[in-house]
């Protein structure tokens, strides 16, 4: 028999004006009830990380979808009840052969909002889903690797991993027993300080990047010596009682100059664009900085001033710089090649190029419809994941072991992670 049902999972959940400060709530409710439902609706049509979750992208799949020669089933949820009984019809049987999407996203905070879906609970269900199915979104062996920002790369800053498990006596660090967690958090600094000066990166400023996060949400500059009490008194104190563990990352502070997009389809390079997160002040979120305008233009005029390199020579040789975190994330997906992939390379003021982000459709994929200068389109995109799909299931019917799921076997090699760095891979300059 063919698998040839398309299973299409998505959210109506909706704009939740409850989970704002009351400050803001009174604003909107002082709105005039047209105005204020206007509004509304224009919130709840938006995304909260990605071109890929909107109804438009949506609709584009089950076109696709419909023309290849499958039958389309729609699963939209507008609760937390609604999106579990999903993974319950996946482990009873009740959903039919064939493929999935699942057009959400993992955070750390307890709402339903738009299309996020807390982590505690999306996992459990991405994990159902794609234990009988294709899942061609997310991606299903990197997805929670990519969100709890657990993945390693030869071209990140120093980075010390330090991994916090809830215990009913407070948070601890994972492999250091009952150890004070702000003495932990002291000994990774020292040895983040040691790995930043073996780099010729002397900023005694690092950015404290928590998990489940994007944006620059959950990243602040801080001083060293305020890290300690901003983890422990701040950051773990807030996490949702639903929460049982979170990443945190203490990364080198890098002086930048611009940031390097680059989309991937298939291992091959598309479309480009410089765009970067302005510095934020001591002791402030990423967030507070905005991001930075004409980004290229930036490049060129520091090109220019340094003299070792055109901008054309710059973008070629990142160009293979992100094949290589392509061939990285392959890797951690136990030899899979991803689909898509956006990379995002940082130039420092040095000439040094550094990985910002590797994105497995997950937060900030953007198409060229709504993004100058990315690519693929919205379509191809849906045509390409389609087609994608259509291959693994053919190949399924005749034997071929073209989508066994390997997320758990993944994952699992970060389920001891001690604080340090899961990978051994070494840094190499451009």
């Amino acid at each position: 028999m063919v698998n040839d049902t398309f299973h299409l999972v998505y959210s109506t959940v909706g704009w939740p004006l409850e989970m704002y400060a009351p400050s803001y709530k009174k604003m909107v409710m002082r709105m005039s009830k047209k105005n204020r439902q206007k509004f509304m609706r224009n919130q709840s049509s938006v995304y909260e990380c990605s071109d890929t979750t909107l109804p438009y992208f949506r609709e584009l799949l089950a076109k696709e979808a419909k023309e290849q020669g499958l039958k389309v089933v729609r699963w939209p949820f507008r609760n937390r009840e609604g999106f579990l009984k999903i993974g319950e019809a996946a482990r009873s049987g009740k959903m039919a052969p064939g493929s999935v999407a699942c057009l959400c996203h993992s955070w750390f905070k307890k709402e339903y909002k738009l299309e996020c879906v807390p982590s505690w609970d999306f996992y459990p269900v991405i994990d159902a889903l794609k234990a009988n199915l294709d899942m061609i979104y997310p991606h299903p062996e990197l997805d929670q690797l990519h969100s709890e920002k657990l993945y390693t790369s030869h071209l990140m800053a120093p980075t010390r991993y330090v991994n916090f498990v809830r215990h009913p006596d407070g948070w601890k660090v994972r492999g250091h027993g009952n150890k004070d967690t702000s003495r932990v958090i002291v000994e990774e600094l020292k040895k983040l300080k040691g790995k930043a000066f073996a780099k010729d990166l002397h900023s005694k400023d690092v950015m404290v990047k928590q998990g489940l996060s994007w944006g620059g949400e959950s990243v602040k500059r801080l001083l060293p010596k305020d890290i300690p009490e901003y983890i422990t008194q701040k950051m773990l104190p807030a996490m949702p009682a639903e929460a049982e563990q979170i990443t945190v990352l203490l990364q080198a502070k890098l002086d930048i100059v611009s940031e390097l997009r680059w989309c991937m389809v298939d291992g091959e390079l598309k479309g480009n664009m410089w765009k970067a997160a302005n510095e934020p002040k001591l002791g402030q979120l990423a967030t507070s900085a905005g991001y930075q305008q004409h980004g290229r233009k930036v490049v060129e005029k520091f090109v220019k001033q340094h003299g070792k390199f055109t901008i054309e020579e710059l973008e070629a040789k990142m160009g293979v710089l992100s094949k290589r975190v392509y061939a990285e994330a392959a890797a951690d997906a136990g030899g899979k090649q991803p689909l898509y992939m956006r990379i995002d390379l940082l130039l420092d003021k040095q000439g040094r190029v550094w990985l910002g982000e590797r994105e497995s459709w997950g937060a900030d994929l953007k198409m060229a419809d709504s993004c100058k200068g990315m690519d693929p389109t919205f379509a191809g995109m849906a045509k390409t994941m389609i087609t994608k799909t259509k291959l693994n299931l053919r190949n399924l019917s005749k034997g071929k072991n073209a989508s066994k799921p390997v997320g758990q076997k993944v994952r699992s090699k970060f389920s001891k992670l001690s604080s340090t760095s899961p990978s051994k891979r070494r840094c190499v300059k451009l």
